[in-house]
């Protein structure tokens, strides 16, 4: 388990999702995009391959997000075994933080994994959830990860569009 390092981000699905789809696509913020490919080629912005998988599952061929994360592959880790013990350890204490029924494996764990055994933020744009349906800010505060909403990581990064 690395030391949490200043500046080295897990970023989740969703916090993908939203960032092409739904609040900064490329046609309109294009050094945005260029920002986030240097976090990439420099290890700092990392994912699991969940994440890709999620993306995958979810997307079309001709997806503009599916494209980018394809183009940036070295985005996404592969799982250790630390990591895979760390990920038991997260759903033993939040069971309810995944749907069983789901045919692509919830990323949810395996981002909070990643983070912990690489000293990272997390970057999502999920909200508290309840204890009875734990959101990754929940879990994150439970293990004392940093977690971030979009905004909050434009400003720890000092990014102004």
């Amino acid at each position: 388990m690395k030391l949490p390092f200043p500046g080295n981000y897990c970023i989740d699905t969703c916090a993908l999702i939203d960032l092409m789809k739904k609040l900064y696509p490329p046609d309109i913020f294009p050094s945005l995009w260029k920002d986030l490919e240097n976090l990439v080629s420099y290890g700092r912005l990392i994912a699991p391959r969940e994440v890709f998988k999620e993306l995958e599952k979810y997307s079309d061929k001709k997806d503009e997000l599916l494209k980018w994360v394809k183009k940036n592959r070295r985005i996404f880790k592969e799982l250790t075994e630390e990591q895979l013990q760390l990920v038991r350890d997260i759903l033993q204490k939040f069971p309810n933080l995944i749907d069983p029924n789901k045919t692509v494996a919830d990323a949810d764990p395996f981002i909070i994994a990643l983070a912990i055994s690489e000293g990272c933020s997390v970057i999502t744009s999920e909200q508290l959830g309840s204890p009875e349906k734990p959101k990754i800010p929940n879990v994150c505060n439970d293990y004392k990860i940093k977690c971030l909403s979009l905004p909050d990581f434009f400003r720890e990064q000092k990014w102004k569009y």
